[in-house]
């Protein structure tokens, strides 16, 4: 949540209330009377705390993730232009209701410049204070999709039918080929520490997720044997871009999981990933058919990886799933070097 409600209001009546009683204080050292005074004051931050609360709906109404700050600053500019032209007018209306006193232009132009930049302060403020709990709320956001990814990641990888599975190869391979058993239980190990990782950042590059996914997959040729299929095509360019931490993991698991483990001859699995333009554009492909309404990215663990993408990339990344010719496809674009 954004600013706190309490604190919120606290701060508009302590900011306005502020303002009022300098402007309180000036006036009573040239004369004027405290009754009107304290009427006048009392509408006005009534009225200032009204209209900038409007302002402040305004705000959270265009600020959609897809719209930089920068965009409204004009936006801005007009609102705190007309807040202070209505509370200058409040001000001089009430003073010559209760007062009959008249304003030289001099006396208009200085109050108004003191709403002016009143206002201002306060948008100035409310903008970054929202800014920074916006940036607060979805670094949150981050470490629980993170956590989640990860957490599906582990009781894919503790769960008994993998380790046992995994073992059965291993305890397979130590009599006949004991150097790849030897591989395959330090791939085992490489697959668990990296899936219980805690000092997990936002990106990783896409070599070092490859790695982790090597190491699964090595695991899973060797109890699917032939019946799993693996091409890998990476260019240099997109090796280097980052890439949310156990995303590609999660697409081939997906794969493994629902296209080529479930069918009797197996299939291929095809992981490409090459840069176009700016964008990162990644494609792991698996022999198989989606089921009824998978085409919107229903398989398990695709949610988890499109709000990362929401999170991190504001919009600008895509995930996609779909079928083509016998072959299932997830879909990736991303920012490169975001």
């Amino acid at each position: 949540m954004m600013m706190g409600v309490r604190k919120y209001w606290a701060l508009q009546l302590a900011g306005w209330g502020a303002y009022s009683c300098i402007g309180i204080l000036i006036n009573l050292t040239n004369g004027a009377r405290l009754g009107p005074l304290l009427v006048t004051h009392v509408c006005f931050i009534a009225a200032s705390i009204g209209l900038t609360h409007l302002l402040r709906s305004a705000i959270h109404r265009r600020r959609t993730p897809d719209v930089p700050i920068a965009r409204m600053w004009p936006f801005l500019t007009a609102c705190v232009l007309g807040i202070s032209v209505v509370q200058l007018l409040l001000v001089i209306g009430m003073n010559v209701v209760l007062t009959s006193g008249r304003w030289p232009l001099t006396s208009v132009v200085a109050l108004w410049w003191g709403l002016l930049l009143a206002t201002g302060i306060w948008a100035v403020l409310y903008v970054r204070f929202a800014e920074r709990d916006r940036h607060a709320a979805r670094e949150r956001q981050l470490q629980l999709t993170l956590h989640e990814a990860e957490l599906r990641a582990l009781e894919a990888q503790i769960n008994p039918h993998f380790l046992f599975n995994s073992l059965n190869s291993i305890r397979a391979l130590v009599v006949v080929d004991p150097p790849r058993a030897q591989d395959m239980l330090t791939r085992l190990a490489n697959v668990l520490r990296n899936t219980l990782r805690h000092d997990r950042q936002h990106t990783v590059t896409l070599a070092v997720e490859m790695q982790g996914v090597d190491d699964y997959l090595a695991l899973e040729a060797a109890r699917l044997d032939e019946r799993l299929r693996v091409e890998c095509s990476i260019d240099a360019a997109a090796a280097d871009c980052a890439v949310p931490p156990l995303l590609v993991h999660t697409l081939v698991e997906n794969a493994i999981k629902h296209g080529i483990a479930v069918a009797p001859a197996g299939g291929v699995l095809v992981v490409r990933a090459r840069v176009d333009g700016s964008m990162l554009q990644l494609d792991v492909e698996n022999t198989g058919r989606l089921s009824r309404g998978e085409s919107s990215g229903s398989r398990l663990g695709l949610t988890n990886v499109r709000e990362r993408l929401r999170l991190l990339y504001d919009g600008r990344a895509s995930v996609t799933l779909g079928e083509r010719q016998g072959m299932v496809t997830a879909t990736v674009r991303i920012p490169c070097g975001a």
